[in-house]
């Protein structure tokens, strides 16, 4: 008998977890091993055989090029590279883990039972497919469910914890797992568990593996001092023996991480050291006090992407097996004013939330547009829209209301699936999976599962139909020791907004393609003269480089290379002309601050920002002058301040005082003040770009490098009263209106004109004349009631491009350009779970997580593919082979002019290419010692 019985399976990134529920209502958690966590990780041996869980890790301890420790992380790509020429799909990798779990929950209950697997709620159509592909290679029936996580978690707070949760009350869900934190908001439409995910964010390089490094990073403080050779070994490891050490040592810091949470203090032996170190808690919380930072920022801007406060929340529920470090509750509890929900198992609700019996069929029939189903047109309709427009800050506002979608195809019989092969021909076997503990993290050496230097060169497991060509993947680093991410990296975005410049424009996140462009481009913009990578200068950092924040940023020929110590929290900077082989200047005491965040050049100097002290609720500006380095003038700034650069301005929003600043870019002093209108919320602010701004270099984060700060010194004020009005750099008011917009409205100001989402009733854009801010134009309505505009983008003088769907993650999404001018659509383009959109001259890139899509100025797509690159000038990019990362790695770099195949120009080692900036001939990035600085270009 089948009736009554349900699997519930989280997929996750370290482990994998399934729990049984019994007909009598008692849920059992699956056990690998006599454990419930299996641990997420792959190992393809020389066989041609795919072995999971702890077998795969202690595989891997002898060859760990063979081994991918997180297969979850490859979500968006075709295939992973194991071993020396072995390419193994994505699905395949996921198939293994599911087949392990099914032939255990077959062992333990007689048969398969009817089963619902979650997914991360940002997950569009694309990574669905992947997962509904892999239960079908692993030969689970097509009534198979997928459910996104939070929603899982949702439904367990409120039946089996039985917390209070009314109807249209929301939830926000922390999941701190291993390898990444997702968080979302989930309200609760109505009776019978109906749930809806109205807003979700994250991030993809924050979970334990990033605070096990941390830790390590910590020790290796005094290690690298007192034990030089032993750490040496631990660092640079040569023989099997000290890789084997080292995967050791790694396992030890994150045996110590898990002890603290329960104890004051833990031993950690360290190989080739007589004596184990003794960490405190209070080491460990210190050493991981940025990151966990990071995560409540994300938290809170999840939070206020759903258009709630904290207060409003009716819970916190952190889930995942991070969530247990008593830091990570403190700090949600102190800065957001609510009592988070943490299980002594946390690893655990989201698997037994799903088999939960669901909605009422009236319920589920009213939310069958959930965007938790399957990427068919017949299974997933749009999904409906949430609450509130989507935001940058956001993540995807989808709705994930409705039951748990059953995966297409006809129907399977309800008795035991065939556990064998995944598909005819394949006669892969899987081993059995064991050890919780013993996740991917330990086998972080493998890098993501890339090829070993030096290890037995395979041209394909024998036996297997799996493809196998060349290496689809980057080579594997001996040397790369997993990094704690960076401040730089995924910056709180609260802080984010305070360095805003005039005139700033998205960065054109490009991909690396081998087509040939064929629409007209600028023809004042031709290419670059592109050549090999020269011989790096090595610039010495002016303070030396730890896990604490380094950047560098380039502004026309000179190249500003920061950081920080992390222990006394001083900040240096060195200055260098690109081109030159010694530096300007260095300043390694330009002011002290406990933690540091961004860098901004300026036409005649460089600001630099420290994070929120959150004893004090203020931040430090710090303007150092261009000839000679020295501070010209600081400034405290408010928790929420936020500063522009205008004209010779610097223009700070006063949150406190309800004005804004005027201060002389060069002493610093204040020239004017303008009072706030009155209302609640604070006003919004927006710089005014014009076509240049969006011609020239552009950062990694979307800031023009060398922008113009005069030709349009002009900033917009949106007021709580729906007010616009327009402020020039000096202080004048130069226009103002009432009934433009809301300060949460999604607002652009282009080439002279305001441009207006309006959100009322029906979504439409509404245009300005900025000069009187007269005109009132209506230039496009969405075609229907529940469409949804957003990501609002200029695309040519007089045209913009916006995303028209039913919301983030919409399979169905378009992109529509509009003549401002005509008042017409030129023309849409298909662009499935689209949510930025960012100018190349006149086409367009349209993004999505890592994929993005290149649409021409007649509204035909060129080409989509996963990497990352950045704007040189209107028709010139520089493409990176993978994405900016926080961590030291070694892309290759290629140069493109839109229209002409790329340029190679070779190869990056051991770059942590999120700080890197460029101008149109070189590029500047930190290393793990210091900074380089190299030509692509003549």
């Amino acid at each position: 008998m089948t009736e009554g019985f349900e699997l519930g399976v989280d997929l996750g990134t370290s482990h994998t977890v399934a729990m049984l529920r019994r007909p009598d209502g008692r849920t059992r958690p699956l056990l690998f091993d006599g454990r419930p966590l299996l641990p997420s990780a792959v190992h393809l041996d020389a066989s041609g055989r795919l072995h999971v869980g702890a077998d795969a890790i202690r595989l891997g301890h002898a060859d760990p090029g063979r081994l991918e420790p997180h297969p979850k992380r490859h979500i968006d790509e075709d295939s992973v590279l194991l071993g020396d020429g072995a390419t193994v799909p994505v699905a395949d990798l996921f198939a293994a883990l599911l087949g392990a779990v099914a032939r255990e929950a077959v062992a333990t209950a007689g048969f398969l039972p009817p089963a619902t697997v979650t997914h991360p709620a940002s997950w569009g159509a694309p990574r669905r497919a992947v997962l509904v592909d892999a239960l079908a290679r692993a030969g689970w029936p097509s009534e198979t469910a997928l459910l996104p996580e939070p929603v899982a978690a949702a439904r367990y707070f409120a039946e089996v914890l039985r917390r209070p949760l009314p109807v249209g009350a929301s939830l926000g869900v922390f999941d701190f797992g291993g390898g990444t934190l997702d968080i979302a908001v989930v309200r609760h439409d109505g009776p019978g568990a109906a749930f809806s995910v109205t807003a979700s964010g994250g991030a993809d390089n924050l979970g334990g593996l990033d605070l096990d490094a941390a830790l390590v990073g910590h020790l290796g403080k005094s290690l690298a001092g007192a034990e030089p050779e032993a750490w040496r070994a631990l660092t640079e490891p040569v023989t099997l023996a000290q890789w084997r050490a080292r995967r050791q040592f790694w396992e030890d810091v994150r045996g110590a991480k898990e002890m603290l949470s329960r104890s004051s203090f833990a031993p950690v032996p360290v190989p080739g050291v007589e004596q184990a170190v003794h960490l405190t808690r209070d080491e460990l919380e210190a050493a991981i006090d940025p990151l966990v930072r990071r995560g409540v920022a994300e938290a809170a801007a999840v939070i206020a992407a759903a258009g709630l406060q904290p207060a409003e929340l009716s819970g916190l529920f952190l889930v995942g097996g991070s969530s247990r470090v008593p830091l990570v509750a403190r700090l949600l509890h102190a800065q957001l004013g609510i009592a988070p929900t943490v299980l002594e198992q946390p690893e655990l609700p989201v698997a037994e939330g799903a088999t939960l019996p669901f909605a009422s069929p009236a319920s589920a029939a009213a939310s069958s547009a959930s965007t938790s189903g399957p990427p068919t047109a017949a299974a997933s309709g749009p999904p409906t829209a949430a609450a509130g427009p989507p935001t940058a800050a956001s993540g995807p506002p989808t709705a994930a209301a409705g039951p748990p979608t059953p995966l297409p195809g006809p129907a399977a019989p309800s008795a035991a699936p065939v556990l064998g092969p995944a598909r005819p021909g394949d006669d892969r076997h899987y081993g059995e999976p064991v050890d919780p503990w013993a996740t991917g993290e330990a086998a972080a050496i493998a890098a993501g599962g890339h090829a070993m230097p030096g290890s037995p060169s395979y041209s394909g497991p024998p036996g297997s139909s799996s493809t196998f060509g060349p290496p689809s993947a980057e080579p594997w680093l001996a040397s790369d020791t997993p990094q704690p991410s960076s401040p730089s990296t995924g910056k709180p975005r609260g802080n984010r907004r305070r360095w805003i410049i005039a005139g700033a424009a998205a960065t054109a996140l490009l991909v690396a393609a081998g087509a040939t462009l064929t629409w007209a481009f600028w023809p004042r913009y031709p290419a670059l003269d592109y050549r090999p990578l020269g011989e790096p200068v090595h610039v010495a950092p002016a303070v030396p480089l730890g896990s604490a924040w380094k950047d560098a940023v380039v502004r026309g020929d000179r190249a500003y290379l920061g950081s920080a110590d992390y222990d006394t929290g001083k900040v240096g900077v060195v200055a260098i002309d690109t081109g030159d082989t010694k530096p300007v200047w260095t300043n390694p005491a330009a002011g002290t601050a406990d933690r540091w965040e961004s860098m901004t050049a300026l036409p005649d100097g460089v600001a630099l920002f420290s994070e929120t002290d959150y004893d004090t609720d203020s931040s430090q500006l710090i303007v150092l002058s261009a000839d000679r380095g020295e501070k010209r003038w600081e400034r405290t700034l408010g928790e929420n301040d936020i500063v522009y650069f205008a004209g010779d301005r610097a223009v700070v929003a006063d949150r406190a005082g309800k004005q804004l600043l005027g201060l002389d870019l060069t002493t610093g002093e204040q020239r004017w003040a303008v009072p706030d209108p009155e209302g609640t919320p604070a006003p919004a602010l927006i710089a005014v770009t014009t076509p240049a701004d969006l011609s020239g270099p552009a950062s990694a984060q979307g800031r023009a490098l060398a922008p113009d700060l005069g030709d349009d010194p002009r900033l917009v004020q949106i007021a709580a009263d729906r007010s616009a009005r327009v402020i020039n750099a000096d202080g004048k008011v130069l226009a103002s209106r009432p009934n433009v917009a809301r300060p949460d409205d999604e607002v652009i100001a282009h080439n002279g004109r305001l441009i207006v989402r309006g959100s009322e009733d029906i979504h439409r854009i509404v245009a300005y004349n900025l000069a009187n801010l007269d005109g009132d134009t209506i230039v496009y309505t969405a075609g229907s009631a529940t469409a949804r505009l957003s990501a609002l983008a200029p695309c040519g003088d007089d045209r913009i491009c916006m995303i028209e769907g039913a919301g983030y993650g919409d399979d169905r999404a378009k992109v529509v350009a509009v003549d401002v001018t005509d008042r017409k659509r030129v023309w849409e383009a298909a662009a499935p779970d689209a949510d930025k959109i960012v100018p190349v001259g006149e086409a367009v890139l349209v993004s999505y997580s890592t994929t993005t899509r290149l649409i021409d100025s007649d509204g035909t797509e060129v080409w989509a593919r996963p990497a990352a690159a950045a704007r040189l000038d209107a028709t010139n990019v520089l493409e990176f082979s993978k994405p900016l990362a926080g961590y030291a790695d070694d892309p290759a770099l290629a140069g493109r002019h839109l229209g002409d195949d790329p340029v190679q120009l070779g190869p990056l080692a051991d770059v942590q290419t999120d700080t890197c900036s460029w101008n149109s001939s070189h590029l500047a990035c930190a290393t793990r010692k210091d900074f380089i600085v190299v030509q692509y270009a003549g």
